[in-house]
Order: C-alpha cells, then sequence, then structure tokens
C-alpha cells in the first residue's frame, strides 16, 4: 500500500474539497480548493510555480456591467468583453454573480461556464480584496513548499464534471498532460459519466482512475448537483489504494511556514 502524507484538492469544483472535508482528509487548504478550475490549468500553475495564478484576474458582473481588471499591465481580453449576458454554470443564471476570471486561461467565452475547457474562476474568495489575496498567496507558498521537498508523499485529487468522452481516451489524455506538466507526485481522479456501463477502479502512471456513473448532464442541469450527492465507494477504493498518514495542521504550519 503506498502512503501519503499530504493530500490537495485541484478541482473542478467545489465537491473535490467538500470531498475531503467529509472524510477528515484535508488538514489544510490548498490553492484550488473552492474554485472552478480545469486539471489542465491545476497542472500548469503547478508546473510553473503559480506564476499567473494571482494575475491578470477580470471581475465580471453582467447585471451591472463591471469588467474591470486587477494585478495586470493588460487590457481585459475580448472573450471576456464578449461573454454572453446570459452568463450560467449549467441550469444557474451567474448574470448577476460577481465572477473574478484568470483571463490567462481561457479557450473559449461559451455563455454556460460549465463547457469552458480551460477556466480558473474564484467564485468564493473576494481576491480583488487584501486579506482574500494574501489568504491565497500563502497557501500557494505552501503548497509549493511541500510540493518541492515532498512530492512522493503529495496526492492530488480531482473529481470531473460529467465526462461525455470514452474512459480510455480520457485516461491517456490525463497521463499524457501529467507528462507534459511534469506532474510528480500521485493523483486520485474521480471520472463522473453517465456512459459507462460498469463501476470500476485503475491504477496507471501514479494516477488512480476511478469511474463513477452518474445522471446526464441534461438531468443534472435543472435539478441538484447529483454527482455531489454520495462518494462512500470512491473514498473505500481510494483508501484501498493508499495509507493515508496526513500530516495534521500544526504539523504542517510548523514544517512549512
Amino acid at each position: 500500500m503506498i502512503t501519503i502524507n499530504f493530500i490537495f484538492s485541484i478541482g473542478f469544483r467545489c465537491n473535490s474539497c467538500d470531498f475531503l472535508k467529509k472524510y477528515d482528509i484535508r488538514p489544510v487548504s490548498g490553492p484550488f480548493d473552492y474554485l472552478f478550475v480545469d486539471i489542465e490549468t491545476a497542472f500548469e500553475n503547478i508546473c510553473n510555480g503559480f506564476e499567473n495564478f494571482l494575475k491578470d484576474i477580470v471581475h465580471v458582473n453582467k447585471s451591472k456591467n463591471i469588467n474591470e481588471i486587477y494585478y495586470s499591465n493588460e487590457i481585459v481580453c475580448k472573450k471576456i468583453l464578449d461573454l454572453s449576458n446570459d452568463v450560467r454554470y449549467m441550469g444557474h443564471n451567474y448574470h448577476d454573480y460577481d465572477l473574478l476570471i484568470n483571463q490567462n486561461f481561457i479557450d473559449n467565452n461559451d455563455s454556460n461556464l460549465y463547457e469552458w475547457k480551460r477556466i480558473l474562476l474564484f467564485l468564493h474568495h473576494d481576491i480583488t480584496k487584501q486579506e482574500a489575496y494574501e489568504s491565497i498567496y500563502k497557501r500557494i507558498q505552501r503548497f509549493k513548499k511541500i510540493y518541492n521537498k515532498r512530492s512522493q508523499d503529495v496526492c492530488l485529487f480531482y473529481i470531473t464534471r460529467i465526462i461525455e468522452i470514452n474512459f480510455d481516451i480520457y485516461k491517456e489524455k490525463i497521463k499524457n498532460l501529467k507528462k507534459k506538466y511534469k506532474i510528480n507526485c500521485y493523483i486520485v481522479i474521480i471520472f463522473c459519466s453517465h456512459n459507462v456501463q460498469q463501476e470500476c477502479y485503475l491504477f496507471e502512471d501514479d494516477i488512480l482512475f476511478i469511474v463513477k456513473r452518474v445522471d446526464s448532464y441534461e438531468k443534472q442541469k435543472i435539478g441538484t448537483d447529483n454527482n455531489n450527492l454520495n462518494f462512500n465507494k470512491e473514498y473505500i477504493t481510494m483508501v484501498k489504494a493508499f495509507n493515508m498518514e496526513l500530516m495534521s495542521y500544526k504539523e504542517i504550519v510548523n514544517d512549512f511556514l
């Protein structure tokens, strides 16, 4: 059994962090907690030391016609300026939400944020305020120290959005991204799809893939987030693969200030 001492959520959204909290395996917060962030963007930031993570942040509020950029020498990019007034996440209307979008990680401007292939969006942290900015900055510095010194003891945790493509195609894509961005730690990915015939798990290239059957996007967008309900089976699979000897908050703070 593989022993890990640190685990961090890396997206896609809040349910990955909620998972760690529910099963009491989140002794410290990480830089990706409670964000919308795709796995490639997470990998890229880990690889480059988060050099653009807190730069070029655009505050968007469509109802108030706000497009203001922070921590930047750039102007607001066209993809954000052209973002539809019908901005939403699945069935949730975000027209009057304050969205903080890092414009370095955008490849389209579909009105549905759920469809963005690349995204780094702060929905629960107002990093235009100094206190919130400094909190995220401290999380980044702590993560970097842990990862740079003890990457062999680190596990990254990711729950996908509802995936339409074949699992084998997705698996190879993630393995290639891991190699591209030189991610040298363990990873757990819960692959959520309504197309799977059988729930299963697979361990390859230091990645534990756990396949979970969920309701389709069409069902979920009009109701509750069904793939946020019960992950007990997935947790049991994790603890069969990993011995979770996690350092405590006090130990981490003392050793990685």
